[in-house]
């Protein structure tokens, strides 16, 4: 897991020295539409392959962009960007997230702040987030005075939108739902409600393992607070 975990921290730094130069023209392009269902760019395909070069050796990639391609001992789930929208607007809310999977368990995520270089790593015993430009890892701690939650894909649930309202909750929809998860100990809460992909929530999930966690088959609800969550869970399974 050490030299796996090296790696993904090697493919990140070339992927945010790449996107933080001025890009090519040409990696704006779109080139048709990915394995995920969304429109691929030309980003998003540089980005699989510098991952797919350091991550081939340790067992079958199974990308947002390609699909699934290659073989070997773990099942590696990869959005290359997490937030690809975000990074064509220049908007700095974007990253890459990582789940391992051996015997259909998550043994190892990885979600790194491409905007930022903060990333976050989980496996064994092992929960910490680091700097691609810093060897010292440090401990996620809680925040216990968060003011705002996170809900991704807002604009397309207007209802849920107004119950939160009502209940006088302030929420940003900031769109990289895996960065988004890997904060959800920072923030109030972290809600989804859309088409779930194992790109976007595998690696974001098992790091937000011990809060509150609601699933169904188009939301997920984390919370740290248990009357939140409740709050929350009320509104979602209402509207």
């Amino acid at each position: 897991m050490e030299a796996l975990f090296h790696a993904l921290v090697e493919s990140s730094r070339e992927l945010f020295e790449l996107i933080h130069r001025p890009m090519e023209e040409s990696y704006y392009r779109y080139e048709g539409v990915g394995a995920g269902g969304d429109r691929s760019s030309r980003i998003d395909l540089v980005a699989e392959e510098i991952f797919s070069k350091r991550l081939a050796p340790y067992g079958q990639i199974v990308s947002e962009e390609r699909g699934s391609f290659g073989s070997g001992p773990y099942r590696i789930i990869l959005d290359p960007i997490d937030g690809s929208d975000n990074l064509l607007s220049r908007f700095p809310y974007y990253g890459s997230s990582v789940a391992v999977m051996e015997d259909g368990q998550v043994v190892l995520s990885f979600i790194v702040n491409l905007a930022n270089g903060e990333f976050f790593v989980k496996y064994g015993s092992l929960y910490q987030k680091g700097s691609l430009w810093h060897h010292r890892l440090k401990e996620v701690r809680t925040n216990l005075h968060a003011r705002v939650g996170l809900f991704e894909k807002a604009y397309a649930n207007p209802a849920i939108v107004q119950g939160l309202k009502d209940a006088g909750l302030k929420f940003r929809s900031p769109g990289a739902v895996a960065l988004s998860l890997a904060y959800a100990r920072y923030v109030r809460f972290v809600l989804f409600v859309g088409e779930l992909r194992e790109y976007d929530i595998r690696a974001g999930l098992h790091q937000c393992e011990g809060l509150h966690i609601h699933q169904e088959s188009n939301a997920i609800l984390v919370a740290k607070d248990p009357g939140l969550f409740h709050t929350i869970r009320e509104i979602l399974l209402r509207e």
